[in-house]
């Protein structure tokens, strides 16, 4: 046992040393002649704190969602970028059912029952996940505390998670929810 970690560590140890050294970042408002400008904006409508609200309340409805009893899961947390001029994105790797118990390290796939019962949990669940993604765009583009233009997009993004065992088809593989403040309608992709 010792040996195989020492040979791991040096058949390792040439890794690092391969490497290059990172140089120093440049702003271009320092290098003459950059082309690539570094624009300051003003303070983004959304901030990091209330993007980050937005992002954890996106978690609870997507957890709370339930049509077929059981409830989906986030198996990431929501992430979301805004920016100016175009809008804020929300994704999440969510899960459309819980994985059937009494799977574990040992036990690969689950039983013929089992499989079909999690994929009719699934379907189930579809249409509920579409209507919560659709409230939480509606949710964001009506807050108060967020400061968003008129012409900004909203999307929201649910990419969901199969297991190698499972039987795709006819399963999507993201739910997007997008929202144009100009027009106010909100559309959802199945895709």
């Amino acid at each position: 046992m010792k040996l195989t970690i020492f040979l791991t560590a040096i058949a390792l140890a040439p890794a690092s040393a391969q490497i290059a050294p990172m140089k120093p970042a440049t702003s271009t408002a320092s290098a003459a002649g950059s082309a690539i400008p570094v624009i300051r904006t003003e303070q983004s409508p959304m901030s990091l704190q209330s993007l980050r609200v937005v992002e954890k309340e996106m978690d609870g409805r997507i957890a709370a969602t339930v049509g077929s009893g059981l409830p989906c899961s986030v198996l990431s947390p929501t992430r979301g970028v805004y920016v100016s001029g175009l809008g804020a994105v929300l994704s999440a790797e969510v899960e459309l059912a819980p994985t059937p118990g009494g799977i574990g390290i040992f036990q690969s796939s689950p039983g013929p029952e089992q499989k079909a019962k999690y994929r009719k949990d699934k379907l189930a669940n579809i249409p509920f996940l579409e209507k919560t993604l659709s409230d939480v765009v509606l949710s964001i583009a009506t807050s108060p505390t967020l400061k968003l233009s008129d012409t900004d997009q909203i999307v929201v993004a649910a990419r969901l998670v199969y297991r190698a065992w499972e039987d795709t088809n006819g399963l999507p593989g993201q739910i997007v929810a997008r929202l144009d403040r100009r027009s106010g309608t909100v559309k959802v992709e199945i895709q």
